[in-house]
């Protein structure tokens, strides 16, 4: 028997073992062998910021639509209050009671005044008027 059998290498059985082990523990981490579970973990998790952020935006929406009726608010003041000068200008040169009186506007709707006095005339006795109505009514 001039050759002889090979005997086994037990420190390489014993680390290829070792190998094998590790590679199979490292299975767990494959989506088709945990289920998909991780990756149904990952899903929720982007849905759940998905979600999140719809509602920042939603909230954005909010305040941006609050700041652009604050701004046409402000808009239609600034353009009464405009107006108004350029009456109070034209309506500083009326001088006889039967000229016309140019109206003011109101800076809550924007609008001409309904009820301003067309003429001087009118005007001192509205005036007059008012100012009984607001003693009569001002303690009130």
């Amino acid at each position: 028997m001039d050759q002889a059998l090979q005997q086994p290498d037990f420190p390489l059985a014993v680390r290829s073992l070792e190998t094998l082990t590790e590679q199979v523990a490292r299975c767990q981490n494959l989506p088709a062998v945990d289920g998909g579970l991780r990756l149904a973990e990952a899903l929720d998790a982007m849905r759940n910021d998905l979600r999140d952020m719809r509602n920042e935006i939603r909230t954005v929406n909010r305040k941006l639509d609050d700041l652009d009726r604050k701004v046409d608010g402000l808009d239609r003041k600034v353009t009464a209050e405009r107006r108004n000068a350029v009456a109070r200008a034209q309506n500083a040169v009326v001088v006889r009671s039967n000229m016309e009186l140019e109206p003011l506007c109101s800076v809550i709707t924007g609008e001409r005044l309904e009820r301003f006095p067309g003429t001087l005339a009118y005007w001192s006795s509205w005036a007059s008027q008012w100012k009984v109505d607001w003693k009569r009514n001002g303690d009130n």
